[in-house]
């Protein structure tokens, strides 16, 4: 076995090691029930200057809505997530990650993780800011036992942009509000 071989499967088992501690299902341009994409990012500073190194990600921008009737309901998220301009991520390497939990109250809450590995750096205020959409359809939403959860009884949603290495993140709740009818929401 050369070496090349031994440092591949090092650097393998080390990026399964890092998933392993996002939970949920990988969302898969497969799955025909969750559709989603990300934007050009775009540069973005901090106005200000507090004299202070600023993290890696901040908290993302989030909307949510509950959009269409029967097999066309689907729960709309728009957003924006900040991600530390030192990075240099490219759209093109967030991966997103889905899981729900049943809150005391007997709603449910969908948890979405929109992921990336990149060394940590931090610079005083620049940012690149990345709009996604997604789409949950009805059927997309599982619990164990194969049952599909109603799009309906999901009220919140929380998503978490994270940085796998070193493990940072950022989450934002926003309540998914009914669809005011106007075209594109």
């Amino acid at each position: 076995m050369s070496n090349t071989t031994v440092i591949k499967s090092e650097k393998k088992i080390k990026e399964e090691k890092e998933l392993a501690r996002i939970p949920g299902c990988k969302i898969s341009s497969k799955n025909k029930l969750i559709k989603f994409g990300v934007g050009k990012g775009s540069n973005f500073e901090v106005p200000i200057d507090f004299g202070v190194n600023y993290p890696g990600v901040l908290a993302p921008t989030v909307l949510s809505f509950l959009r269409g009737e029967g097999e066309k309901q689907n729960i709309f998220i728009e957003g924006i997530a900040f991600v530390n301009s030192d990075y240099g991520v490219e759209k093109e390497q967030f991966e997103f990650y889905y899981n729900f939990t049943y809150k005391s109250s007997g709603d449910y809450q969908l948890n979405i993780y929109m992921t990336f590995i990149h060394s940590d750096k931090n610079n005083k205020k620049g940012f690149i800011a990345y709009p996604f959409l997604m789409e949950f359809y009805k059927g997309a939403i599982q619990c164990s036992e194969k049952q599909y959860v109603p799009l309906e009884k999901i009220q919140t949603v929380e998503l978490f942009v994270v940085n796998r290495n070193p493990e940072t993140s950022r989450g934002t709740v926003t309540t998914i509000k009914p669809s005011s009818g106007t075209p594109g929401f």
